[in-house]
């Protein structure tokens, strides 16, 4: 199965934990007469001082940092995919063979903007900015060997010196590359945990204003990255034990979000007689239980279509409640 980043959603900048942050566009105000209209933008000004108080500078960190890792772990260009193309091939490869060097793409451009995205302050992400740092470092060390190699093959200067000097580059590439790999595995993991934290605080925010509907939603999105996430490890195959052995814990937690989710969205109806809570917050559950389904699928038998399945049902959940929160 081809790996996947959690983090390669169609909406990149709404992670789990910042899609309460989306700013709501000018656009989404009706404007029906002057009067409903005037309600709704102070509304909507009443809205986006909710959204910004919760803005902070390490959501947008993460948010840049996401972006960062969608590159880097991306399934054609990424780190995974160069490092198998140098394990099964160019490390195989005979002086007759015509070998193209498996760069990074933008390799030199990602590691700027990492380096950029760490210097920015931001409270909280203190275990995230040091696998950043090793990221960054073990990034670098690609770039010297890409440096070196990638104008050697294009020049076919290994069929004049057969192979002398790649052979040594080798001896230190590979190593180096299962470092990047692991660095960027970890950086992945704090980052998933990081996001976690922000979710929190959203969602005890959500309980203290007794909005229980995006306190469980937020809840389903989480658990739904959660599991999405455990086959994200760019080192070992999609289809590793220990990933659906956690898999299993995670839908019975994500199962009881549904639940929760669907009484308080109920309970909320029941209040609001002119029924101005969203049907998106249904479409999300109805996203999630097809996560589930998807997943088992994936469980049992190993389906590629399935797992596909879990990737758009999430990418449209998370669609979905940036809709209702334009709507609110």
């Amino acid at each position: 199965m081809k790996p996947y980043s959690v983090f390669l959603s169609v909406v990149l900048v709404v992670c789990i934990g910042l899609v309460a942050a989306c700013k709501r566009p000018e656009s989404s105000l009706t404007k029906s007469s002057d009067k409903s209209s005037s309600k709704a933008v102070q509304s909507a000004s009443a809205d986006e001082k909710k959204t910004a108080a919760r803005e902070q500078p390490a959501e947008k960190k993460l948010a840049a940092y996401g972006g960062i890792y969608n590159v880097l772990v991306n399934e054609e260009h990424g780190l995974p995919e160069a490092y198998r193309t140098l394990t099964k091939k160019v490390l195989k490869a005979k002086v007759s063979d015509n070998i193209v060097f498996p760069a990074v793409e933008n390799l030199d451009t990602m590691v700027t903007s990492l380096r950029q995205s760490r210097a920015e302050a931001a409270g909280g992400l203190e275990a995230l900015d040091s696998a950043a740092d090793k990221l960054i470092e073990a990034c670098e060390k690609l770039l010297a060997h890409e440096k070196e190699l990638v104008p050697y093959f294009a020049d076919k200067a290994y069929k004049d010196d057969n192979m002398a000097r790649a052979k040594t580059a080798f001896s230190s590439l590979e190593k180096d590359y299962e470092s990047a790999l692991a660095a960027l595995s970890k950086f992945g993991a704090e980052m998933l945990t990081a996001k976690r934290a922000v979710a929190e605080k959203h969602m005890e925010t959500f309980k203290a204003e007794g909005d229980m509907v995006r306190y469980h939603t937020e809840e389903i999105l989480m658990l739904s990255e959660e599991l999405l996430a455990l086959f994200d490890d760019p080192r070992v195959p999609f289809n590793r034990s220990e990933a659906f052995s956690r898999g299993n814990s995670i839908i019975v937690k994500l199962d009881n979000a549904i639940r929760a989710q669907r009484k308080a969205v109920e309970d909320a109806r029941a209040k609001e007689k002119d029924d101005k809570v969203s049907p998106y917050y249904d479409a999300i559950r109805n996203s999630a239980g097809g996560i589930i389904s998807d997943y088992r699928e994936v469980r049992d038998k190993r389906s590629q279509v399935a797992f596909d399945g879990m990737l758009k049902k999430y990418d449209k959940a998370v669609q979905d409640y940036n809709s209702a929160q334009m709507k609110g």
